[in-house]
């Protein structure tokens, strides 16, 4: 047998040197494969986030990437390129334009934080553009609050932004007083003004309901005549068409002469005088008949006008004439002062303005929006309502005979409405001295109250018949409106 020999400690050795330099290599192989981001530095996670937000051109994504960071937006970028006066108004008019989408009844909230950033612009001395202040007054608008307009429209003065406001008040004639009529008010000593006054028309009347119902009753007898005669063969009813001929044909005939009685003459006059060598001699001697002769007063309208006039208050839809009398209201109001822009101005929001307007103080104003109105009750606070009640009226008696979208019953509604509460009402107490003793004193007031508004209207036709056009064309606000009176 052969015999094995032994290693020696010398190739032990050896033996161990390798087996550990490979175990050595193991664990840096395994250790080069294990992932980075368990070491990976906050600083070092933010050069990667920041690296993959601007991968450059070349990403599908890389302009949304790039205004991810608030710095580099470029919203923010363009309104730092804007001066203060700017970036007021375009706040501003965001700020409104959220008020009017909100609608009326969310209207008083929304308007806290335009007050308070033009109050902001007041104090820093920035006057905001007319878009800043269309947009305000077209969301104060929705309100239908006069001392919330009244803030507004103080702000917007202070602010220099509006001019014209209020401008005209100094241009009214106080009502003079006059032996006759003794008003405990008024302008004394004025000769001038009483001989106007005595001499001015009476306020038109208007019994529009009386005209409609005789209109609506005369086309009913004239249709039930003209259906018995084109239906009346189907029931049995043949014999009443000679009955019912005869009805329409008096009352059409009756209708005709006594509104068109001088139409009719002078027609048949131009007839006559154009065939007179054809006409007998008996009827060239004849006369044309007169007003005066004809029987139950036919030919002067007093029969049946009110039959046509209510015939055209039912028929006639005249959009001009309307907005018309809507610019006159609004004119007057603006230029006189009154923080009311009703298009067609009635009674009951004239004698509310009033009465709020004896209050020193708001009655629920926890949100400090509602400024402070001119004391109403005295000759010049009821004068200007008055004015403002009749302009549609002076406006319409301008243009038209008769009056068919203004109502001037509204002005003596007014009085009267104030009357009542000057009895009933404790803030209304002091409306007693200011108001017309008397129904004489009333049609004085009146009288001159339409005449200074037909006098307003004529010195400023030029920017009442922009209006009427603008208000014609359907799509003017508030705010539209007084850009045109302040012609920006």
């Amino acid at each position: 047998m052969t015999k094995m020999h032994s290693p020696s400690n010398t190739q032990r050795c050896a033996v161990l040197c390798r087996i550990l330099a490979v175990f050595i290599i193991s664990c840096c192989g395994v250790l080069a494969f294990v992932s980075p981001t368990t070491s990976t530095s906050a600083s070092a996670k933010q050069r990667i986030r920041s690296s993959m937000l601007f991968e450059g051109p070349s990403s599908a994504n890389s302009g949304e990437m790039v205004l991810a960071r608030d710095g580099d937006r470029l919203l923010n970028v363009a309104f730092s390129a804007l001066d203060d006066r700017d970036k007021y108004e375009t706040v501003l008019t965001g700020l409104c334009a959220k008020v009017i989408d909100g609608g009326a009844s969310n209207a008083k909230d929304g308007l806290v934080d335009p007050i308070r950033l033009m109050e902001e612009m007041n104090g820093n001395g920035i006057t905001t553009g007319p878009r800043g202040i269309i947009s305000l007054i077209d969301a104060t608008a929705l309100t239908s609050d006069a001392r919330i307009m009244a803030k507004v429209l103080t702000l917007a003065i202070r602010n220099q932004s509006i001019l014209r406001y209020g401008n005209l008040q100094g241009s009214v004639n106080p009502i003079p007083q006059s032996s006759a009529s003794a008003f405990p008010f008024g302008n004394r000593n004025n000769n001038n003004d009483i001989e106007r006054l005595q001499s001015l028309p009476p306020v038109p009347e208007d019994d529009r309901a009386s005209e409609v119902s005789q209109a609506v009753l005369f086309s009913g007898i004239v249709g039930a005549c003209l259906a018995v005669n084109v239906f009346g063969g189907l029931f049995g009813m043949e014999d009443l068409t000679l009955l019912t001929n005869l009805i329409v044909g008096v009352a059409v005939t009756t209708v005709i002469v006594d509104n068109f009685f001088d139409a009719i003459v002078m027609g048949g006059s131009a007839v006559a005088k154009m065939n007179e060598d054809k006409l007998p001699d008996t009827v060239k001697n004849m006369s044309a008949p007169q007003k005066e002769d004809m029987p139950l007063e036919i030919g002067t309208g007093s029969l049946t006008g009110s039959v046509v006039r209510g015939l055209s208050r039912l028929l006639n839809v005249n959009t001009e004439r309307d907005c018309q009398c809507e610019a006159a209201a609004v004119f007057a109001a603006y230029s006189l002062g009154l923080p009311c822009f009703a298009f067609q101005p009635n009674a009951l929001e004239g004698a509310s303005l009033v009465i709020d307007s004896m209050r020193s103080k708001p009655s629920e104003d926890t949100q400090n929006i509602q400024g402070s109105l001119d004391n109403l009750a005295s000759d010049a606070g009821l004068l200007k309502m008055l004015i403002w009640l009749l302009a549609p009226v002076a406006m319409e008696l301008s243009k038209y005979p008769q009056l068919m979208s203004s109502d001037p019953r509204e002005a003596l509604g007014f009085i009267n409405r104030l009357n009542d509460q000057a009895r009933n009402n404790q803030y209304a107490s002091a409306l007693v001295d200011a108001l017309p003793e008397n129904e004489e004193q009333a049609n004085d007031y009146l009288r001159w109250a339409l005449a200074e508004a037909d006098l307003l209207l004529r010195n400023n036709k030029s920017i009442v018949d922009a209006l009427s056009k603008a208000l014609a064309g359907g799509a003017a606000t508030v705010g539209d409106c007084v850009a045109i009176l302040e012609e920006w």
